[in-house]
């Protein structure tokens, strides 16, 4: 895949294409007929609706809300930086009409300086593809129909992400002429859903379900059906399906834009969407990545998980096809931030170990058998902030899942980085301390940091401030949603799960080394149902999302995000010396900024108040007024 791109409706309708892809129109032409006077121009001119796809970045360290604002990760231990995109939701009210740092409904005004979203520029570019396709003379139907599964596709993705970040949209369901009258209303979420999932099944009609050489990158049908399952789910979804916050949310007209009547059937939209997804992706080869057949299920879970984000030990690159049906490319920067110092004295350079777990995504992960920590009979008594005799860390760190080992990097325990396995010393005084120093922003704020993306063959040489990166993917989506999607949404249409729908779980669970989910919940007297087997499930999700940029939605679309990010988040006394005061659970210093996450307003961003003014049918989101 490629990346993603923005503008705001009205100068959609007066900009034919102003983004810098114009070098597919030959030099000196007089504009738009030359896009479309042979296939490779035409070609071109397809591959470039992809150019920003991955804006807004899931994995930008100092602009994605995705990646930083779910809960399970921080930055530094102030919060100095407000510029950051993301911490625009959480302090002082940064977030507001007139200033949305976030700023993607329009091309321009992010106060960093450095993202430029075009969102509403690419779905008309896509358009103009679909018009001008059956002009091109020399094209191939198999062009002509990859060309059409490109348009249709990029139409569909940037509705949907626009969606997940505002809510209700302004659709553009048709190439948008310069005469059409721009005072034009918000459409209610559940019709922007049907146009947006009738959008994927035409792409997932002319689209293959793997490409060919020729077209790497480009999106696929198997793609497409996911992406719509993700879309039912985010719609069947408490936030969305019968929500009473948002009673009064209409427009100027009175039209309701989200149901107030909770509709069950939505789940069963999103288990048919999911298990379709999946059954064209298994028909077509993609499963979940496994690299061991270890006899022993820790080591198994431990080494399929781990090397299914960074590939088998000493991999210099690795790209996880098998499973992955949308991902980017990591980058050196995240390497730098997830990375922990392996010399002694605080630099800004190198290594920062700055963007680390909080003590909540510790929590989440299971135990060793496949149960909540305060489910299973083996821990569910014993007070897990406390040190074993003869132990060097803490209880919550023993007896937990492969995941969990294969994810974070906590005090005594092992990291791989630079070549070698190490155990991390995170006290005050040791090599990867949070030395107290506030002008040292470059530290960890938990005492925690991330594993899950960092690789041995990783490295940093201090002499020539060179960074060694193994060349990873970081997903987007990946098979393992689509399983535990089918799972979530069966546990809330029918209360319990079939044998299709605890089969999807195992499939995940088994690939992490832990035993069926049935088998595990016998330790503690039995399938859960209901409610119960709703939270089980939704924490299977945390535990096998975390520090993957899906956190931020799953936590917005449940109506939890308030008690995940509305609070300071914790971690351990980072000036203890000793394990007895460093292992104290401490709210992290965030300075003097005071987190201001408000229900419902943050649940979506700001609609710019300059795109009000121009179209007085458009009305703002509940909160910002």
């Amino acid at each position: 895949m490629k990346h993603n791109t923005l503008a705001t409706l009205a100068v959609l309708c007066l900009t034919l294409f102003s983004c810098d892809y114009l070098n597919v129109v030959p030099k000196g032409s007089p504009g738009m007929e030359d896009l479309f006077r042979t296939h490779t121009q035409a070609n071109k001119f397809a591959c470039a609706l992809y150019s920003h796809v991955y804006q807004p970045n899931k994995f930008d360290i100092n602009a994605s809300m995705e990646l930083c604002g779910g809960g399970d990760l921080i930055s530094g231990a102030r919060a100095d930086r407000r510029y950051f995109n993301w911490k625009s939701l959480l302090f002082d009210n940064i977030e507001t009409p007139s200033q949305t740092y976030f700023a993607a409904w329009i091309a321009s005004g992010s106060p960093t300086g450095s993202h430029t979203y075009k969102v509403w520029e690419g779905i008309r570019n896509a358009y103009i593809l679909l018009e001008h396709i059956d002009e091109v003379p020399d094209a191939t139907e198999e062009e002509r129909n990859q060309w059409r599964g490109d348009a249709y596709w990029i139409i569909a993705y940037y509705h949907q992400i626009m969606l997940e970040y505002y809510g209700p949209l302004i659709l553009a369901d048709h190439l948008i002429s310069m005469n059409e009258d721009m005072q034009v209303a918000r459409v209610p979420y559940l019709d922007c859903v049907r146009f947006i999932s009738d959008t994927y099944d035409k792409a997932a009609g002319y689209l293959p379900a793997t490409q060919s050489n020729d077209y790497y990158g480009r999106a696929t049908s198997v793609l497409a059906k996911a992406l719509k399952a993700r879309l039912w789910l985010y719609a069947a979804s408490p936030l969305i399906n019968g929500n009473a916050w948002y009673a009064g949310f209409t427009n100027t007209d009175g039209t309701p834009l989200i149901p107030q009547k909770n509709d069950p059937e939505l789940w069963k939209k999103a288990m048919d969407a999911a298990d379709d997804a999946i059954h064209t992706a298994e028909e077509n080869g993609y499963g979940l990545y496994e690299s061991s057949a270890d006899p022993d299920d820790f080591t198994r879970g431990y080494e399929n998980y781990r090397t299914a984000f960074i590939g088998p030990e000493g991999a210099s690159t690795f790209y996880n096809n098998t499973e992955n049906l949308f991902s980017e490319y990591s980058t050196e920067t995240h390497l730098e931030y997830f990375a922990p110092r392996t010399t002694s004295g605080y630099s800004p350079e190198g290594p920062k170990g700055y963007l680390v777990p909080t003590l909540k995504a510790v929590q989440t992960f299971l135990s060793k058998n496949g149960l909540p920590m305060d489910v299973d009979p083996e821990t569910k008594g014993l007070d897990l902030y406390t040190i074993a005799p003869g132990d060097s860390t803490v209880l919550l760190h023993r007896n937990r899942e492969p995941r969990f080992y294969a994810s974070v990097g906590f005090d005594r325990g092992d990291y791989e980085f630079n070549g070698v396995r190490f155990p991390l010393h995170c006290r005050r005084g040791e090599t990867q301390q949070n030395d107290g120093i506030i002008n040292n922003e470059y530290q960890t704020s938990t005492g925690y940091f991330v594993k899950k993306w960092v690789s041995r063959s990783d490295a940093y040489n201090p002499s020539t401030k060179a960074f060694t990166t193994s060349r990873h993917t970081m997903a987007l989506v990946r098979m393992a949603e689509l399983y535990l999607s089918y799972a979530e949404a069966e546990a809330e249409y029918a209360g319990s799960l079939s044998a299709k729908g605890l089969g999807y779980l195992d499939k995940v669970r088994r690939r992490a080394g832990l035993p069926g989910f049935e088998e595990a919940w016998q330790r503690a007297g039995g399938t859960p149902r209901g409610e119960t087997l709703v939270k089980a499930i939704r924490q299977e999700r945390l535990s096998e999302f975390a520090f993957e940029a899906r956190w931020y939605h799953d936590i917005r679309r449940w109506k939890v995000a308030d008690e995940y990010i509305g609070h300071t988040p914790e971690g351990w006394n980072l000036a203890g010396a000793s394990a007895a005061d460093f292992y104290k659970v401490t709210p992290v210093d965030e300075g003097t900024f005071v987190r201001s996450f408000a229900t419902p307003k943050n649940y979506w961003f700001a609609i710019p108040i300059g795109q009000i003014n121009i179209n007085k049918a458009l009305v703002q989101n509940p909160g910002y007024n």
